[in-house]
């Protein structure tokens, strides 16, 4: 699609674009996001959702054992 057709305004991809560049690691952290919950949703396996859930228990010790030190 060519520019004019979109249906999103020039002002309103400007904005966007003003934003993305403002706050750049909001838009990592939603890009990355986006892209660890489309490949659960769409693409994994069970072994790999058996990996990731190694991963993430292994990380929530991990944030549970530091929050305990700074108590």
């Amino acid at each position: 699609m060519t520019e004019q057709e979109t249906k999103t305004s020039a002002a309103k991809l400007a904005a966007n674009a003003r934003w993305a560049k403002k706050n750049k690691e909001t838009a990592y952290f939603n890009r990355d996001k986006s892209t660890a919950k489309s490949f659960i949703n769409k693409k994994a396996d069970k072994a790999n959702l058996i990996e990731l859930r190694a991963l993430i228990d292994a990380r929530l010790a991990e944030m549970e054992a530091r929050k305990n030190d700074d108590v």
